[in-house]
């Protein structure tokens, strides 16, 4: 399968940064922070995820998560191709994959950024309809569905949310493989936090997330086993902070941080 990346390269550069865009998008919708992370020095890596995008496979389907931490494989190699430090930054579905990709491979990484990251859903799921899902797991899993996200949700500027809605490379519907594979990997993300290595670690969450659930970041963050940790919670924000009025301040918080930690 191929995987399409992105590289944004800097001559005089400080550091690289790999970004692992959330669920139903791609990497282009960050190329305003990579700007942003060139200005300040940093080269970006990144792309679309497996079936999202302009990456190969099947819209919104996976037969395991692991596809998407080898997909951060093959971009971590190209930052560590360029200087240290070297950042891995997750929004949302993005943040829980650098979650899982560090519990499970403990890379050589300086820093990491999560944003709103997916470790609970907003989303409640009649107990009826989960059992239905493990059902279609089984049988069918390939059967889509749609995500139920809301454009409004995503943030207060009303720009985003309208390009969000024409964006022909949104995906809107995934598999019922993709839900049963996220739903895991939220799962483990909590159970195995103490395989989380000891690398310094910024969250910064929505507080008026309709997505991911805050209090599920903060229980998460408090039992976090590491020794530089610092928690941002962004009070009127929506989901995608990067793209919130207070982007700006999202961005310059998060570069003040980077330039303390490493």
């Amino acid at each position: 399968m191929k995987v399409y990346h992105e590289a944004w390269p800097v001559e005089e550069e400080r550091g690289s940064v790999v970004i692992i865009h959330g669920a139903g998008e791609y990497f282009g919708r960050y190329h305003w922070v990579a700007k942003k992370l060139n200005e300040a020095g940093y080269s970006v890596f990144g792309g679309d995820l497996p079936g999202l995008g302009r990456s190969e496979g099947r819209r919104g389907h996976i037969d395991t998560f692991d596809e998407y931490l080898a997909a951060v494989d093959d971009w971590l190699a190209a930052a560590h191709d360029r200087k240290r430090p070297v950042f891995l930054l997750g929004h949302s579905m993005g943040g829980l994959i650098v979650v899982r990709y560090v519990e499970d491979r403990r890379p050589d990484v300086d820093g990491l950024v999560l944003s709103s990251p997916c470790l609970g859903i907003a989303r409640k799921i009649p107990p009826v309809l989960e059992r239905f899902a493990s059902l279609l797991n089984k049988v069918a899993p390939g059967v889509r569905l749609s995500t139920g996200i809301k454009a409004e949700a995503i943030s207060r500027d009303e720009a985003v949310t309208m390009k969000y809605v024409n964006d022909p490379f949104i995906t809107m519907k995934v598999s019922v493989r993709w839900y049963k594979e996220l739903k895991k990997a939220v799962r483990l993300a909590h159970e195995e936090i103490d395989a989380y290595p000891n690398i310094p670690t910024l969250v910064m969450q929505a507080g008026a997330d309709q997505i991911v659930r805050p209090s599920a970041t903060r229980e998460w963050v408090r039992k976090l086993p590491v020794d530089a940790k610092k928690y941002i919670e962004w009070p009127e924000c929506y989901h995608e902070i990067f793209n919130e009025p207070e982007r700006e301040e999202v961005v310059a918080a998060m570069l003040e941080w980077m330039k303390i930690i490493a």
